[in-house]
Order: structure tokens, then C-alpha cells, then sequence
């Protein structure tokens, strides 16, 4: 694949590679060069639980290819189960 810099230093990293890895406006990069290249990673965030006025929240980033609504369903559903005494 191949980009163009233009004037002001910049390329624009093609939808298909934004999409696929999950950059967003302003996602964080490190640039390394070695050997005549050009290396752009993505800077990783680590998500981490953090108690907020007695809650369990989640901090940072979610993991890329989570479905979120899909989890926070399976577990509303777990604890209706629960309080309506469905559980072993």
C-alpha cells in the first residue's frame, strides 16, 4: 500500500487500516524508525476496574472486538435470574 506525505508532513492512513484496527480520532501512536523504515503501533491503553463512589467502573480503553451491549445484557439477564431464584 502505498500514501503520499503531503506539505505539512502528514499521511492519512487509509479507512480500511483505520477500521480494521480500530483507530479513532485521536488514538495515540508510536513512531519508530529503523533500517530505512517507518513504524506506526498503536499505543496500547490497558482497561482496569476502579471503584468510583462505591461502583465498579471500567477506566481507560475497551478492548477492540468486544460487544458491549452484548456483555452488559448476558449480564442483566444473569441477575434477574438470580434475584428471581434461578440460580444453582
Amino acid at each position: 500500500m502505498t500514501v503520499t506525505i503531503d506539505s505539512a508532513g502528514r499521511i492519512v492512513v487509509p479507512k480500511a487500516v483505520r477500521d480494521n484496527l480500530g483507530l479513532k480520532p485521536g488514538t495515540e501512536l508510536t513512531l519508530t524508525e529503523a533500517d530505512d523504515r517507518i513504524t506506526l503501533t498503536p499505543v496500547a491503553h490497558k482497561s482496569h476496574l476502579v471503584k468510583r463512589d462505591g461502583v465498579w467502573m471500567l477506566a481507560g480503553l475497551p478492548d477492540r472486538g468486544v460487544d458491549w451491549n452484548k456483555r452488559i445484557e448476558e449480564d442483566r439477564e444473569e441477575r434477574i435470574r438470580y434475584l428471581a431464584g434461578e440460580h444453582s
